[in-house]
């Protein structure tokens, strides 16, 4: 019976990889897309209320704490109901579902969605010409070793260019101080270090990691473009190209 999951799970993760590849454009898909291809290789026999035979296997996993299993599977929990989804590596989910009177955790989503590294990262396309990854991964790019000393999380990198072997990482500016309490910035981690300590240690790792890798790490200093009174980017276009090409001079064009 193990053996059987295994086969089904990977089977799954071998469509949702094959769905992003023939899908260049697309970051998030609902699960019940994925049917077809399941049908097809035989993982389901036919497809049942709109993708049910695979949401009954999600729930299986999530019922045992295995969703892990499934690595671009995303559960969008709201009240009782979970809705399935795919989501590429390195890419943002965004709910689908946000109403009126957003909750705290859709609210975030949508001040990213806005925020100034988002902006620029927009900016960084164009001027590239090629569309980066969000918070890429890479399996030998960890952090500390968790609290149960059998797992560490994968760090993940601002912006990634898989063809120009670039990884971008924003700096953020020095006015922009987060109050201690709110950010839980002074709280200390399970390496006995605080929040801020250990982001500036992830973030030496990561450069000194990917250049021994051979990858270009650029950092891009928020600090080096205009901001207001409240240290959030004016938006003049002009000069933050300006800025980015400076930056990035090696690979604009």
């Amino acid at each position: 019976m193990a053996q059987e999951t295994n086969d089904i799970n990977q089977k799954i993760n071998e469509a949702v990889e094959a769905y992003f590849e023939t899908n260049p454009n697309t970051d998030c898909f609902a699960a019940k897309k994925l049917m077809p291809a399941l049908v097809k290789s035989g993982v389901f026999s036919g497809d049942k209320k709109n993708g049910l035979p695979l949401r009954q296997v999600l729930r299986a996993l999530d019922a045992k704490g295995e969703l892990e299993s499934i690595p671009r599977v995303h559960a969008e929990r709201i009240g009782i109901d979970v809705y399935w989804y795919f989501v590429l590596e390195g890419a943002e989910f965004v709910s689908n579902h946000i109403t009126d009177t957003p909750n705290a955790k859709q609210k975030r989503a949508l001040e990213r969605s806005n925020s100034d590294e988002v902006y620029l990262m927009g900016l960084i396309d164009e001027l590239l010409d090629a569309k980066g990854s969000r918070k890429h991964t890479f399996d030998y790019l960890l952090g500390d070793m968790h609290q149960n000393g059998k797992k560490r999380t994968k760090l993940p990198i601002d912006l990634y260019y898989k063809e120009l072997n670039l990884a971008l990482e924003f700096v953020e500016h020095p006015d922009s101080k987060k109050n201690a309490i709110d950010s839980k910035e002074e709280r200390l981690t399970v390496s006995g270090i605080t929040r801020a300590e250990q982001r500036l240690k992830y973030f030496n790792r990561k450069r000194k990691v990917l250049t021994e890798k051979d990858k270009s790490f650029i950092e891009i200093p928020l600090k080096d473009f205009e901001v207001d009174d409240s240290v959030k980017l004016i938006r003049d276009k002009g000069n933050d190209e300006r800025v980015l090409r400076g930056l990035l001079s090696e690979f604009v064009h």
